[in-house]
């Protein structure tokens, strides 16, 4: 699984935020079955609750491959004027894959519900209304490159 959270490997909104250029690895093509980290704890929740789930090995995840390239395209919705820089593929970086979630589906009778574009506006939403969540470091680079 791969929250929807802030990294400094992804095109993050976070950097977008700042007005930063976001390096693209190797075009974007890798693919990672990003899951909201709402679902996440939901899924948590309904593995404690689901009888004889806690005898198993549940991949959490949508089953679904997302480009890094589509990802940046979301957030290139939101910021229009930020800058993406392909850079190459760092060596061992993997294309990526998708989790099996058939048996996360049967014991929890349950898929995740936030998509990656919602996840996407959800987290640009938060930081357009938490100024304060972005770190000083960015602060810093956005006032030196001005």
């Amino acid at each position: 699984m791969y929250p929807l959270q802030p990294s400094r490997r992804r095109p993050t909104a976070r950097y977008s935020t700042a007005g930063r250029p976001r390096h693209v690895n190797g075009g974007g093509r890798q693919v990672r079955d990003f899951v909201h980290v709402d679902d996440i704890a939901e899924a948590t929740i309904r593995a404690t609750l689901a009888p004889g789930a806690d005898r198993q090995t549940l991949n959490i995840g949508t089953g679904q491959a997302t480009s890094i390239a589509d990802v940046a395209q979301l957030i290139r919705n939101h910021y229009p004027d930020v800058e993406f820089q392909d850079r190459p593929l760092p060596e061992g970086d993997p294309l990526g894959g998708t989790a099996g979630t058939a048996r996360m589906t049967a014991a929890l009778d349950w898929e995740p519900r936030i998509t990656v574009a919602e996840g996407v506006a959800r987290y640009v939403a938060w930081l357009d209304n938490a100024p304060a969540a972005l770190p000083d470091f960015l602060r810093r680079e956005a006032a030196e490159a001005a």
